[in-house]
C-alpha cells in the first residue's frame, strides 16, 4: 500500500454507536468528550505529503483583498476522480493539482496552457460548451471573471471575452444552474457591489449554447439592486423541478440589506418570495444547502458574523422557513464564512463545517439530538489561521469525506478524513448522469432513505463561500447492508420532461451511477433504445450487479432480470423519458426523420417502421 492509499479500504463493520456517544457527550463534561471524540473522528492534514503545495498570499479581508479566494474538487480530466485547483497565489497561477486515484496529486498548473489571472476570487465547475468535460468560471476582484474552456488533457483557454461576459465586477460567489430548463447551464455572478467604488451589480449569464452567453439579471429584476452580494447560490428549494436562487448579501446586520430567496416560477421568470422567511439580515459570509433535521428538504445555513449564524429550517415543502440555528447550537458567534454539511461519520446524519477568520473553525457533529457539539479541537481540523473557502469530496475513493481549506498566507490545507473503522458506518456514492447538454446533472435531486431517515442532496456547481465541491454526492448509511430507497429527481433539459426514477436496495460501499429515464436500456449511449440495445440486455440478464450494468436495470430494483426486458420492451419508445409514448415522442421521432436519430431497428434511418413501433406502444395524448 503506498503513503497515500487509504488505511480504511473495507468499511463493511459499521458501528452503532456514535449517536448514543454523542448524546452522552453533551451532559458528561469536557473529559469525556474528548476521550470519545478523539477515539471516534480524526482528520489529518495532508497536503503537502499528497502533493499539494499552495500558499495563498491574496484574499486578504477588506480594502482591496478579495475576502478569501475559492478552492476547487472536480473531475477535471474525466478519469472519475477529484482534481484540485487553488486561487490566490503571489505568483498569481492557479494551482492545478492532477489525483492519480489514491488521493495523490501532480502539480500540472504550469502546463495548463494557462498565464496569471489576476485577483482570482470565487471558482465554480461546469460543461458549459456540453463537450462532456467540465470547464472553469472565475470571478476576480474589481476585475472581469474568467471562463476557462477545459480542451482536455488539463488544457484550458480563457474565452471569457469571446463569450460576452467580461463585465469588470467585485466578483465573489460564481455558480451554474440552468434556470430557464433549455438544458443549457447558465452562469450566476455574485458581486460586491460599492466595493472599491465599482457598482456593477449580480450578474445573470443565460446561455445561448453557442459558446456566447447574454446578460439577464436586470430584465428578470435578480441583479440584487446593488447591494453588496458574497453568493447567489441555485438550488431547488421548494422541490417544484426548477432552480431558485438564493442570494447572500454583506452588511446586512447594520443596514437594511437582506439575504433574498429568488424563487423560480418555473417559466424562466422570478419573483422575490419576501413571505418565505427567509430574508435574513446578516452579514452573509457564505451560504450552504443541506439536510440536517433529515426530513428530505434542505435548510440554508447562513453565515455571518459575531452576532450569530442563521440556520433555516424549511417546512410546508420549502415554501416557508423559521431560524433554528440556535436549537441546533450552530450559531458559532465568530466571523464565520461557508457551510459545508457532509456526513463525517457515515451514520447518515448530516454534520456541518464552517471556516472563521477571527477564531478557530467549526466542526458540528450532529448525536441523536439537537444541538449539535463542537468537536473542532478533537477533530484535527483545529486551525486558527484566517480561513475562508472551503470544499469536500471523498479525494481518495475510500468513502470518507475530506475537506479542502484556505487559510490566508499558509498553504492550502488538505484535511483527510481518517475516522476509525470501529466507527464508521457504510457509504454510497451516486454520480448523476447529464441530461441534453447538462452532460453532468447540475440540479439532479436525491432522497435516500436510511436508517429511518431521509437524505437529501442536489448536484451543484458553486458551494458555500466561492468554491466548488465535488458532484460526486455521499450517502452515509451507517448499519445498513444496503439502501432501501432512493427517489431521484432529474431536471427538464430541453424537450426532456422532469423525470423521477426510484432505486431500490442498492447495494453499500460503492460508487453507482444515476441515468435518467430515458436513458435507460440504451447500451451504447447513442440515445436510442434499438434492437441491438435489447440484445445487449440479454447478455446481462443474471450477471451480479454491478455499476457496468446499471443502466440496464429500468425497474431500478438492482438486479437485470425478466422484468427488464419487459421493461425494455413497454418503454423503448419513450423517448423524453416521462413514462408515457405520448405527442412529444412522436414530435421527437418526426425531428429525426431520415436520420440515424431514432432508429429503433438499427436499419440505418428514422422511417416509417421506426414510427410504426412507437404507434403500436402508443400509451397516451
Amino acid at each position: 500500500m503506498s503513503h497515500c492509499e487509504s488505511d480504511r479500504t473495507n468499511r463493511a463493520s459499521p458501528s452503532t454507536r456514535r449517536g448514543g456517544l454523542l448524546s452522552l457527550c453533551t451532559t458528561a463534561g469536557t473529559l469525556f468528550v474528548t476521550e470519545l471524540v478523539s477515539a471516534q473522528a480524526t482528520f489529518v492534514e495532508e497536503a503537502s505529503r499528497r502533493g499539494i503545495n499552495y500558499v495563498v498570499s491574496q484574499g486578504a479581508f477588506g480594502g482591496a483583498g478579495q475576502f478569501g479566494c475559492g478552492v476547487c474538487i472536480a473531475d477535471l480530466d474525466g478519469d472519475g476522480d477529484d482534481d484540485i485547483v487553488c486561487l490566490g497565489a503571489s505568483t498569481e497561477r492557479l494551482g492545478f493539482f492532477r489525483n492519480d486515484g489514491t488521493g495523490a496529486f501532480t502539480d500540472v498548473s504550469a502546463s495548463t496552457g494557462l498565464g496569471q489571472l489576476t485577483k482570482a476570487s470565487g471558482i465554480a465547475a461546469g460543461d458549459y460548451d456540453a463537450d462532456g468535460d467540465l470547464d472553469l468560471a472565475l470571478t476576480r476582484w474589481v476585475l472581469p471573471p474568467a471562463l476557462l474552456r477545459n480542451d482536455g488533457a488539463m488544457q484550458f483557454t480563457n474565452v471569457a471575452s469571446a463569450a460576452g461576459i467580461a463585465v469588470t465586477g467585485a466578483g465573489a460567489g460564481v455558480s451554474w444552474a440552468d434556470y430557464d430548463g433549455d438544458g443549457w447551464i447558465d452562469l450566476s455572478v455574485a458581486n460586491r457591489t460599492g466595493t472599491m467604488f465599482n457598482n456593477t451589480r449580480n450578474r445573470l449569464w443565460r446561455n445561448n449554447g453557442n459558446g456566447t452567453f447574454t446578460e439577464k439579471a436586470a430584465a428578470l429584476g435578480i441583479d440584487n439592486g446593488g447591494w453588496p452580494a458574497f453568493t447567489a447560490s441555485w438550488c431547488d428549494l421548494d422541490a417544484d423541478g426548477d432552480m431558485d436562487l438564493y442570494v447572500g448579501n454583506d452588511k446586512g446586520v447594520a443596514s437594511p440589506f437582506w439575504n433574498r430567496l429568488y424563487r423560480n416560477r418555473g417559466d424562466g421568470t422570478f419573483f422575490e418570495d419576501l413571505a418565505a422567511g427567509a430574508d435574513m439580515q446578516a452579514d452573509s459570509m457564505g451560504v450552504g444547502f443541506g439536510d440536517l433535521d433529515g426530513d428530505g428538504l434542505p435548510e440554508i445555513f447562513v453565515a455571518n458574523i459575531a452576532v450569530g449564524n442563521h440556520l433555516l429550517r424549511s417546512f410546508n415543502g420549502g415554501v416557508h422557513y423559521y431560524d433554528v440555528a440556535s436549537n441546533a447550537g450552530v450559531r458559532g458567534h465568530q466571523s464565520c464564512w461557508g457551510g459545508e454539511f457532509l456526513d463525517v461519520y457515515n451514520d447518515g446524519r448530516a454534520d456541518l463545517f464552517f471556516t472563521s477568520n477571527s477564531s478557530d473553525n467549526f466542526l458540528m457533529l450532529q448525536g441523536a439530538a439537537w444541538p449539535l457539539l463542537d468537536v473542532t479541537k478533537f477533530s484535527g481540523l483545529s486551525n486558527t489561521n484566517p480561513s475562508f473557502c472551503s470544499a469536500q469530496g471523498d479525494l481518495d475513493s475510500d468513502g470518507g469525506v475530506d475537506l479542502l481549506v484556505q487559510d490566508h498566507l499558509q498553504p492550502v490545507k488538505l484535511y483527510m478524513n481518517r475516522t476509525p473503522q470501529s466507527y464508521a458506518g457504510n457509504w454510497l456514492h451516486l454520480r448523476a448522469k447529464g441530461r441534453g447538454a447538462n452532460t453532468h446533472g447540475i440540479g439532479t435531486r436525491v432522497v435516500a432513505s436510511t436508517g429511518g431517515r431521509l437524505q437529501w442532496r442536489e448536484v451543484a456547481a458553486g458551494t458555500g463561500y466561492k468554491s466548488q465541491s465535488s458532484y460526486r454526492l455521499h450517502i452515509g448509511c451507517g448499519s445498513d447492508a444496503a439502501v432501501s430507497q432512493i427517489v431521484v429527481t432529474f431536471p427538464k433539459a430541453g424537450l426532456l420532461k422532469r423525470a423521477t426514477r426510484v432505486l431500490t436496495g442498492l447495494p453499500i460501499n460503492r460508487e453507482w451511477p444515476l441515468w435518467p429515464p430515458e436513458a435507460l436500456g440504451d447500451a451504447n449511449g447513442d440515445g436510442v433504445r434499438s434492437d441491438a440495445d435489447r440484445i445487449d440486455l440479454v447478455k446481462c440478464l443474471g450477471q451480479a450487479f454491478a455499476p457496468a450494468i446499471a443502466r440496464m436495470d429500468i425497474d431500478g430494483d438492482s438486479d437485470v432480470d425478466a422484468a427488464d426486458l419487459e421493461a425494455f420492451d413497454r418503454v423503448q419508445c419513450d423517448l423524453d423519458g416521462d413514462g408515457l409514448v405520448d405527442a412529444a415522442d412522436l414530435a421527437m421521432l418526426l425531428a429525426a426523420w431520415d436520420t440515424p436519430g431514432v432508429d429503433f431497428n438499427d436499419d440505418g434511418t428514422t422511417d416509417d417502421a421506426d414510427a410504426h413501433r412507437l404507434l403500436e406502444r402508443w400509451t397516451g395524448g
